[in-house]
C-alpha cells in the first residue's frame, strides 16, 4: 500500500515506506513530523556516501534495506538491516552505502 493520504476518520497516514523512494544517488522523503519529531526515510544507491555533517537533534536510525558503513564522531560501525543506531546532536556522522541502501531517520 503506498498512500501517504490521511483517513477518513482517524487522521492516520499508511505507506509502504521501502517502495518510496528508488536507489538513484542519495534521495530523502519527509514521512512525518510535529513538534517533536520528525521522521525521514533516506535512500542512498550503493557506492554513494552521506557526506560528514550533524543533526540539530538526538537522533534515532532503523536500517530497512542493505548495508553501510556508519561512521560516528571518527568511529565506523557496519549496519544492515533490522540494526537501530541513536547518536546525540552535534555528533559528525556520514554514511557510505555498501550495497543499495534505505533507512529510517527519528529525530
Amino acid at each position: 500500500m503506498v498512500s501517504l493520504s490521511p483517513t477518513n476518520q482517524t487522521n492516520m497516514k499508511t505507506s509502504n515506506i521501502p517502495d518510496l523512494l528508488p536507489f538513484d544517488g542519495i534521495k530523502t522523503k519527509k514521512i512525518d513530523s510535529n513538534e517533536h519529531f520528525k521522521t525521514v526515510f533516506i535512500s542512498i544507491q550503493q557506492g554513494e556516501r552521506l557526506n560528514t555533517h550533524v543533526s540539530p537533534t538526538d537522533a534515532f536510525l532503523y536500517v530497512l534495506e542493505g548495508n553501510a558503513n556508519f561512521n560516528l564522531a571518527g568511529e565506523a560501525f557496519f549496519l544492515s538491516p533490522g540494526d537501530g543506531m541513536s547518536f546525540k546532536a552535534h555528533v559528525e556522522h556520514s554514511v557510505n552505502a555498501l550495497t543499495d541502501f534505505k533507512m529510517l531517520l527519528f529525530r
